[in-house]
Parts: C-alpha cells; structure tokens; sequence
C-alpha cells in the first residue's frame, strides 16, 4: 500500500474519506438533479486497503473485488437509481446487491459528476482523440452554491454542524466540515400548541445562541435540509439558504481534430484510438475537423454540438430518431459503444484517486464480449 505523502489522506483511509476526496475530484453540484451519486451500500466508518473501480457494478466486477481483497468499488453507474423495494428473487438488481452485501463491500458512484468534472469521461475522450483547443459545450447543469445559517443553542452547536456535515456540507476541497460560528442572543414567545424546547408557553425566552454557517452544494440542499430539521433540538428552528454562485456546467466537450478528414475516414481513426467498433450517421463525403464528444447515451447532444459549432458528435450509443434527424440535417453522428466512450474515464478515475488518497485502486476490465466490450 502506498505510503503516506504531504497532502494525502492518512494510511489506512476510510469510506468517508474517499467520498470526501471523490467529491473533491468529481464535485457533486456537477451532477444532474436525482442523480443517486454517492455512498449507496456500505458504511462512512469503515476502512479500507483496496478498491476496483468500474464503469458497472456487475456479478463479475463483485467477484473481481473479492479475488484482489478489495473491501469498495467506485462505479460509474449506479445499482440503485430508483428506489428499491425489495431484495428477494432473481432479478440482476437484487442479486448485485445481496452479493456486494455478502462481500461486505461499499459502493460508490460518481456518475454525471464525473461526466462533466475536469478530467472527467469527456475530457479524457478528448485526449485519447488527440483534439486540440477543447472546451465545454451544451450548459447541462447549472450549478448552485447556497449558503446555510442557521441559529443554534450554545450547547448543542458541535452535534448541528457534525449532522450538517455527514450530510455533505461544509466541504472545501480536502477539508471538511468548514463552518463559521458567532455567539448571539436569540428571543421568542412561544403561543399556544407550541412545544418548546427551551422555554414555556407564553414566556418571553432569551437564549445564548450560535449563528452557525456552512457552504452548501446546490445538488445537495434538500438532503442537507433534511438533516437540519432532524438534529435541531428545536421544534421551529430559524435558519435560511441564500445563494452565493449559480454557474453553468457542461458534460460535452469539443475539439479540433490533428487534421481535416472525411466523415468516412473518422472511423478508423475513432476505432484505432479507442478500440471500438463504429457506426457513422451523415455524408461519409463531408469533411469534419471539430468533433463533440459525449461519453454514454448522448445522442441528444447533436443539436447543441451543432450549434456549438461542430462538425460532428461521438457519443457512445443513440437512439435511431436522434441519428436519422442529425444525419438528415446534415450533421454527423458517431457512435463507438457505450463501455468504450466511458471505461477509459474511470481509468483516468483510478489514477486520481491513486494520487489521492493512500489506498490501492484496481481497474475491472470486463473480459471481450461483456458490458458492450468488442475486439477492434
């Protein structure tokens, strides 16, 4: 296991650590609303000395973590995304969770965050595509950053803020559980079907308070809010979110390719660099030099990649109605497979989290035919 460095999370790391350092690197106010990112099997506390990282979690990804001792996976997508009502029978869903359960693994998913994050799925596309001048395209995800007050007994300030942060506030950068508090004096009256905390009815109460303050992701308000009203010993507590950033985020990104080509020759180009097997949608005559690309299902990227103004879009699969509609409007699609728009992401995942946090990360590569996998 690699050993302790300047700047790196401590020996012997915990799950809340490593969430702690994936929502560093893949911040979850860049994920789509509703997106289940996130810790979603296994516990904050426990430590760990190895994990896989992986585009599924599947019955192989599981076995491949306990083959190599791995105790967490880091997934791309999801095996939780609605709600789930029961673990019994045969069906994949459930069987993927009893068996990560019985290895008493924990799962982590770091899904249209890490789309969109620097570095992230689409970034790596763009490089492993050798493009030039890349930027961000499409404005997806607007971004908000709130911040909390709130007001608290003196005695009960350490318990709010240590709720508030397990609830994901207060973070900034490696650090977490940032909050800023000053002492004050809160009043009321409490009225009739009241149940005071402190105080009685029709008492005229004066209490020292902390005014307590945090930085909230947008992504996480309503869950930060909850935990509020769960911890706060009072019945009615006064707190307020006001809104200190709101900046718009994309997952697509674009580039010029090394040199003009036709749409018919981008194939081989696209499959060499990513070993994939393509489908072409448009002109195979027409000539393309700026490319957009989007990991996974983004064949209704084509309208924004257009008016962004590229030639084409990769993405990793579309609908048929979103291919005849760009190519009959003269744009281009290509489409080279999900697994291979994707893997390589969460192969530049592992490698951040190696830099990271003091821990060994495997990648799972599912072998030839699995998860969309082809020989080129």
């Amino acid at each position: 296991m690699a050993g302790y460095q300047p700047g790196r999370i401590p020996a012997m790391p915990t799950v809340a650590g490593l969430l702690n350092a994936l929502d560093t690197i893949a911040p979850p106010e860049l994920a789509y609303p509703d997106d289940p990112i996130g810790l979603q099997v296994g516990r904050k506390s426990d430590v760990f000395e190895k994990a896989v990282v992986a585009l599924d979690v599947s019955p192989a990804a599981i076995d491949h973590a306990v083959s190599v001792d791995a105790t967490v996976i880091v997934a791309h997508h999801a095996p939780i995304y609605h709600p789930v009502r029961s673990l019994a029978g045969d069906g994949f869903q459930a069987q993927v969770l009893r068996a990560a359960i019985r290895a008493n693994l924990a799962i982590l998913v770091a899904h249209t965050n890490w789309d969109a994050a620097p570095g992230g799925v689409n970034d790596t596309l763009a490089s492993m595509l050798s493009l030039s001048d890349v930027a961000p395209f499409g404005d997806d995800v607007n971004t908000q950053v709130f911040k909390l007050s709130v007001f608290v007994p003196i005695g009960e300030t350490d318990r709010l803020i240590d709720a508030l942060a397990d609830a994901g506030a207060g973070g900034l950068g490696l650090y977490k559980r940032c909050a800023f508090y000053a002492k004050g004096t809160g009043t009321f009256e409490p009225q009739d079907g009241a149940s005071p905390a402190i105080g009685n009815v029709g008492s005229r109460e004066r209490v020292e308070e902390m005014r307590v303050e945090m930085r909230v992701p947008g992504a996480i308000k309503n869950v930060v809010e909850k935990a509020l009203l769960q911890a706060h010993p009072y019945e009615e507590p006064a707190y307020d979110f006001w809104e200190v950033s709101s900046t718009p985020a994309s997952l697509g990104r674009m580039g010029d390719l090394p040199e003009a080509m036709l749409f018919g020759d981008l194939r081989n180009y696209v499959d060499q660099a990513l070993g994939s097997r393509c489908e072409l949608f448009g002109k195979l005559e027409r000539k393309v030099k700026r490319i957009g690309v989007v990991g996974g299902s983004g064949g209704d990227f084509w309208t924004r990649a257009r008016l962004a103004g590229c030639d084409v879009l990769l993405t990793g699969e579309c609908r048929h109605h979103e291919a005849l509609e760009a190519a009959e409007s003269g744009f281009a699609l290509i489409e080279a497979g999900h697994y291979h728009t994707e893997h390589p992401g969460m192969v530049s995942l592992a490698e951040r989290l190696r830099e990271t946090v003091s821990a060994e990360f495997f990648v799972y590569e599912p072998p030839t035919g699995r998860c969309g996998r082809s020989d080129a």
